[in-house]
């Protein structure tokens, strides 16, 4: 079907207003408001330890993160290439992708509490 002939038909609907409230009922629907201990509990589960590693490797690897930085900044000023090597630890990325699923778990935890009928995003 040519995409011109459903741009008319949709174009010919006429525009109606939803029913007030109808918004409100969907999301009461789709995201009931009901206990989220275990998506804290699995956010900790993941961010905790993955923090500490992340504290333990800047202590103590601090030099190589600097020279990493470093010759990062310097082969995107310059198209010659970078002298130095770099030096990516497979753990450090992993530790990284942790926090980011504890803060995305935290996140949706966070907006689907129960906070007095109020929402965090209109």
């Amino acid at each position: 079907m040519d995409d011109r002939r459903i741009d008319r038909v949709l174009a010919a609907a006429p525009v109606a207003p939803l029913p007030p409230g109808f918004r409100d009922g969907v999301l009461r629907r789709v995201a009931p408001h009901r206990s989220t201990a275990w998506e804290w509990a699995v956010a900790a589960l993941l961010a905790i330890p993955s923090l500490a590693y992340l504290a333990f490797t800047a202590g103590a690897y601090g030099g190589d993160f600097t020279a990493t930085a470093e010759a990062l900044a310097l082969a995107a000023q310059s198209t010659e290439t970078a002298a130095g090597g770099l030096f990516v630890d497979g753990l450090v990325v992993l530790a990284v992708a942790m926090c980011g699923l504890a803060s995305i778990l935290a996140a949706h935890a966070l907006g689907t509490r129960s906070n007095g009928g109020r929402s965090l995003s209109r």
